[in-house]
């Protein structure tokens, strides 16, 4: 990098790494409060990213506590149905209200209500945790061949999969493992508007939604282990699964070029000292049906108020922000795991299918389980 330039600025309150889902909404809560925040991005948007696009009941609740509802869904496409083939089996239950999103459309939407809350966002800008101290967290700033030395008081890790273990003070618990993530567009005049389809076998699992656009997004979480990984490449698996699903008659064409994620499952202490994580950087077990989103955000905002509510205080906020965050998501994320487990076992889903066929409203309060609001 040529012509850098380094400074080093009075302390800032607020800094927030990563403008995704949870970032936008973590600085988009704070300006609500009346805290300063910097909100800066590494990518330029629109992007693409690996998701499943879909969020449900509780994902709008807090698109609501965000002030965006209606924005979201007049972006989107709503979803009312969700349909499974299971051992065999097609399964087909009512949800409740839900919405498919592209992170395309979706990310800077968000970004531009941070900018309008009056968060200070900059995009292309690469942050680093150079320290931390009982008074404040120094960053390094990298944007556009400069790099700026800053201080701040506070700082929100909100960078994804991909971040890093912020200088040491955000170690992993537990190692990154487990199925990885998929996923690309595709068309499709057979897949109806407002279902979400998810086809299941020991290999993995595939979801599509048909997306505001007419696209359809795939996505997938598929095993890691080297049997699974020695029957071809992502895509050939993916096709696979939806060849052998109940889904075999819905034509697919002109697949994007696949992204692909890191294993899935890991967990890391999520705060220290001044210093929070939340979003997928604080943790991460596959969802099924749309909930890391809802995930983010609901951390995001629990996170938001927590920094507000000891503004001045702040020299133990991440501390806090470990024991606050155990508590909303350990539930809903054991469920989940649990369930994306069984979905790979043979005679659990045969049982399941089973079940799901007479006794459709049996999968409600687990649904609900793990996108509570």
């Amino acid at each position: 990098m040529s012509d850098r330039r380094h400074e080093s600025l009075s302390c800032s309150p607020v800094l927030i790494i990563g403008s995704g889902v949870a970032g936008a909404a973590c600085a988009i809560r704070l300006r609500s409060h009346g805290v300063a925040v910097d909100l800066v991005e590494k990518a330029t948007f629109p992007r693409t990213k690996v998701c499943g696009c879909c969020i449900g009941e509780a994902g709008l609740n807090a698109f609501s506590q965000l002030g965006i509802r209606d924005e979201v869904l007049e972006h989107g496409m709503t979803t009312r149905r969700w349909c499974a083939s299971l051992a065999g089996r097609r399964i087909e239950l009512s949800i409740p209200l839900g919405v498919a999103i592209s992170r395309e459309v979706l990310d800077p939407l968000m970004m531009q209500a941070a900018v309008r809350s009056g968060a200070d966002v900059s995009m292309n800008c690469t942050a680093t945790i150079k320290a931390s101290s009982s008074d404040y967290v120094s960053v390094q700033l990298d944007q556009n061949d400069a790099t700026i030395m800053k201080n701040y008081r506070c700082v929100v890790v909100a960078s994804g999969l991909r971040s890093g273990n912020c200088s040491g003070l955000l170690p992993w618990t537990e190692l990154p493992h487990g199925p990885f993530g998929i996923s690309m567009m595709a068309s499709s005049v057979d897949v109806d508007p407002g279902v979400i389809y998810m086809a299941c076998n020991q290999d993995g699992y595939v979801g599509l939604v048909k997306l505001a656009d007419g696209r359809v997004d795939v996505a997938a979480a598929l095993q890691s282990r080297q049997s699974s990984v020695a029957g071809g490449d992502p895509v050939t698996r993916v096709q696979r699964i939806l060849a052998a699903s109940q889904f075999a008659s819905l034509s697919l064409t002109e697949f994007s070029p696949a992204m692909t994620t890191p294993p899935l499952r890991r967990s890391r202490r999520a705060g220290h000292g001044r210093v929070l994580a939340i979003g997928d950087a604080a943790g991460y077990v596959e969802p099924f049906t749309g909930e890391g989103m809802t995930w983010g955000m609901q951390g995001a905002i629990a996170a938001a108020d927590l920094i507000a509510s000891t503004v001045g205080d702040w020299g133990h906020v991440g501390d806090d922000w470990e024991q606050k965050l155990a508590v909303l998501l350990r539930r809903r994320k054991r469920t989940c795991r649990v369930v994306t487990t069984a979905l790979r076992s043979p005679a659990a889903c045969r049982i399941a299918a089973g079940t799901l066929q007479l006794f459709p409203r049996l999968a409600t309060p687990l649904l609900r389980s793990m996108n509570k609001a």
